[in-house]
């Protein structure tokens, strides 16, 4: 409540600032260094791509650096974990959306990616998390960031799999869009 105290950052300074948050964050695991990064860059551009105006490219881009903010709510014993996950280890890691958007509800200006960023794992049919949204209910924005992180996940290793080809995480980005879990505008954009 002290004035005193209120920073105000200008655009420039708001994006080097949820950059540098996103690189600690993804310090959290070997398996994620660059991660946030490679989302953000990787929407940013898909949504110029897609000629989205350029205040919801900025979006973009900045929920591609929060969104695995809720991360820091799991284990690392669970995202390090070189085998299946059980049922409530699962379920942790099904948190990690909802996380993201609850830190964010926190700052009035940074809600607005919060809302974005916690649908980065919802899919067209339903089968997604955490609210299990469909369809229209998942907008633009958020199929974009979803395609994005899908993409940039795919071509990292993880702990129970290596890190696949370009070719590899194409073919299996296109495999969703035929089943209907992957927006198919927002996965070419991403992958051109």
């Amino acid at each position: 409540s002290e004035p005193a105290l209120a920073v105000e950052l200008s655009a420039d300074q708001l994006d080097h600032a949820l950059q540098a948050i996103a690189n600690f964050v993804d310090l959290k695991t070997p398996f994620m260094l660059g991660h946030s990064v490679a989302v953000a860059s990787l929407a940013q551009e898909a949504g110029r791509r897609l000629r989205l105006p350029p205040d919801q490219v900025v979006m973009l881009r900045q929920a591609g650096f929060v969104h695995g903010f809720g991360r820091l709510g799991v284990s690392n014993s669970i995202w390090d974990r070189p085998g299946p996950l059980s049922a409530g280890e699962w379920e942790r890691v099904r948190l990690y959306p909802y996380l993201t958007e609850r830190m964010l509800r926190q700052s009035a200006a940074l809600a607005p990616l919060g809302d974005i960023a916690v649908q980065v794992r919802e899919r067209l049919d339903g089968s997604g998390y955490p609210r299990g949204l469909s369809g229209a209910s998942i907008p633009m924005l958020a199929r974009v960031l979803g395609a994005a992180d899908m993409y940039a996940s795919m071509r990292e290793p993880r702990p129970y799999r290596p890190a696949r080809s370009a070719e590899e995480a194409a073919a299996e980005m296109r495999a969703e869009v035929r089943a209907g879990r992957l927006d198919g505008a927002a996965a070419d954009a991403v992958l051109g």
